[in-house]
């Protein structure tokens, strides 16, 4: 039997990335997945790649920082699917700046996607998750939430933000059976990851050999983060509750 068989999913900018990549392991272990997405001809690409594969995906556009989107998008997953079992707070964006060059109004954007976005989300499919007494919340994090990078203030306070929200959402959502987790990737072979690398290339650091070197079996791919979701997604993950799990090579380890 497929370890996530007749469960439903949500997975927020699941149209690129880590999300793509979750929400297409998903599916192949048996869930039905909603994909919204900022950019929805991203999401259109991926649930049409998981339905020739036999799978059932529905795709959505949606602003996490909005309110109005975000009720919008869980109304209509919840139209779509009956009831949301997972949800996967993926959607995010990376920011290199030095702090006194960063606008207010780039600052107020990434919180709004980064921390404002998984507030919304959950906020709002909470209260589907508690009438049916169960659901499970996977909040992506970084390793940049437990460690500092120059050039990325912005990011990395977003990131601690989230472990703490997951550690304080395990403990509210807990007594309703709702399971509440997060995971800290390090580097992963994204748009996003390629975007640090320009950026510190044009500063004339090699951050690419950097990554490569420090982390154990370099960089990452999005199916490496994928296999832990589907992990915290299953019945497999048993009493794991409140954590942030590290998967970046043991780059934090030191």
């Amino acid at each position: 039997m497929k370890r996530l068989e007749g469960k439903t999913a949500i997975v927020t900018g699941g149209g690129q990335g880590i999300g793509r990549a979750i929400a297409t392991a998903f599916a192949k272990e048996g869930a039905t997945v909603f994909i919204p997405d900022y950019f929805k001809e991203r999401a259109d690409e991926v649930a049409n790649i998981i339905k020739e594969k036999g799978g059932i995906a529905y795709s959505d556009q949606c602003d996490v920082s909005d309110d109005a989107s975000v009720k919008g998008m869980i109304d209509r997953a919840i139209k779509a699917m009956g009831r949301i079992d997972i949800l996967v707070n993926n959607a995010g964006v990376e920011l290199y700046k030095a702090i006194e060059d960063i606008s207010v109004a780039e600052w107020d954007r990434l919180m709004g996607v980064n921390v404002r976005g998984l507030f919304l989300c959950s906020k709002h499919a909470l209260p589907h998750m508690k009438s049916a007494g169960k659901g499970n919340i996977i909040n992506l994090g970084s390793n940049g939430g437990y460690i500092g990078a120059p050039m990325q203030t912005a990011y990395c306070a977003s990131k601690g933000a989230v472990h703490q929200f997951t550690k304080a959402l395990a403990l509210e959502c807990g007594p309703a059976g709702i399971k509440v987790n997060a995971i800290a990737p390090g580097g992963v072979a994204t748009p996003m990851l390629d975007y640090l690398f320009n950026e510190n290339e044009k500063r004339g650091i090699d951050a690419k050999a950097w990554v490569e070197g420090t982390q154990f079996g370099g960089i990452l791919k999005p199916e490496d983060v994928a296999h832990t979701a589907v992990f915290l997604a299953s019945d497999e993950s048993g009493h794991i509750h409140g954590s942030a799990l590290l998967v970046d090579g043991g780059m934090t380890a030191a």
